[in-house]
């Protein structure tokens, strides 16, 4: 699967970014975010397009604000 486009690929690495530094592995935080390991692997790879909420989920798990995620986006 490619990435959906260059925004989802950046966000993707963003999220995986900032999941590494709180040392959580990708299981731990789809847990947090209450979607699929895998689910969150085609997110982070920039394969999927995350809706709002999730994003928003994705955000508090990663314990930064919604503008600080898309910050550099």
């Amino acid at each position: 699967m490619q990435a959906l486009s260059t925004t989802h690929q950046r966000l993707g690495e963003k999220i995986k970014s900032l999941r590494s530094d709180l040392r959580l592995t990708q299981e731990d935080l789809a847990d947090l975010v209450g979607v699929d390991r895998s689910y969150m692997g085609f997110i982070e790879r920039g394969e999927k397009n995350p809706t709002l909420k999730n994003i928003e989920k994705i955000a508090n798990a990663l314990k930064v604000s919604l503008s600080e995620l898309f910050h550099d986006i």
